[in-house]
């Protein structure tokens, strides 16, 4: 998380400070969402990138894909966040959904990652 969170920041603060000269919002706490949010957001593919990792083992010894599953998961991953993309919506709800779904999504990769990962971690041929 260390290497994702200074684009992060970088990103954060560029969308808040355009959205201030832009014309800015109505309420203040927006900027601080957005910022949060954007970090929240670089946090979960941060984490789901390992969850996947551990728990499909992807790789064989060569660092070749050879996981069928893991290719539908990141693809599906990429279209949900997509569809998301096309969304419009407030940025107070926006942030507040953003945070509470990492929030959730941590405490069930890490559940996960530490009940099944030691029995599906392997190198594959």
């Amino acid at each position: 998380m260390k290497i994702n969170a200074v684009p992060a920041v970088v990103i954060g603060s560029g969308l808040a400070l355009t959205l201030y000269t832009s014309g800015g919002t109505d309420h203040p706490v927006n900027y601080v969402i957005l910022i949060v949010s954007i970090l929240c957001m670089s946090m979960f593919f941060s984490v789901h990138y390992l969850t996947i990792y551990y728990l499909l083992q992807p790789y064989n010894a060569g660092t070749e894909i050879k996981s069928g599953t893991y290719r539908i998961v990141m693809t599906a991953t990429y279209i949900v966040c997509f569809f998301l993309m096309q969304q419009r919506m407030p940025i107070l709800i926006f942030g507040i959904l953003t945070m509470v779904f990492f929030v959730l999504y941590g405490i069930v990769a890490s559940i996960l990652v530490f009940r099944f990962a030691p029995k599906t971690f392997k190198i594959r041929n």
